[in-house]
């Protein structure tokens, strides 16, 4: 497993320049009226959620070691959320601790997939997500936590064709969960 930092890392220096992970302040409707995000972080933790959901379908395991939370606009891992602004965003490549050649293809694959999806697209993924739909309503942020292993044959078999998808060109191997 890898904190969400480093597999955060990674996504973003496949974009350098930051223009798909931006900088831009976004509105949206949620919970108590309008909210007010980063977009390039929102999409950052699209993106973790989905790997993370999809590395569960394909391993039974979890890439990232860190909780989500179960905001109203998607899945959100804290450190990266608050991060963003601080060390995340900066353009340029970005040190990253992933050595393993299998998890940098999974990635890249992911990134490949999701790299044109609007912030919309991502939200609408992020919220198909049965744990998410249940945890978002909790009213307090303990009780957002999610808890993504309880979900694992839901995920194997709700992405059994994304993960046909994603490696067509190869045999897909993933275990019973």
């Amino acid at each position: 497993m890898y904190e969400a930092i480093e597999i955060a890392k990674y996504f973003l220096n496949k974009d350098p320049k930051r223009t798909y992970f931006n900088h831009n302040l976004i509105t949206r409707q949620g919970i108590g009226g309008e909210q007010k995000f980063y977009e390039g972080n929102a999409k950052l933790n699209k993106f973790l959620h989905i790997a993370q959901e999809l590395y569960i379908a394909r391993t039974g395991k979890q890439l990232i070691s860190d909780d989500f939370y179960a905001f109203t606009h998607g899945a959100i891992v804290d450190s990266v959320r608050n991060e963003f602004n601080v060390r995340l965003y900066k353009t340029g490549i970005l040190d990253v601790n992933i050595t393993d050649e299998e998890t940098k293809d999974f990635l890249d694959r992911i990134y490949n997939i999701l790299k044109s999806a609007s912030i919309d697209d991502l939200i609408e993924l992020s919220h198909e997500d049965d744990e998410w739909q249940e945890k978002s309503r909790a009213t307090q942020k303990t009780q957002q936590k999610m808890n993504f292993m309880k979900n694992a044959i839901v995920y194997k078999e709700r992405f059994s064709d994304a993960l046909k998808y994603m490696y067509k060109d190869k045999e897909v191997h993933s275990i019973n969960v």
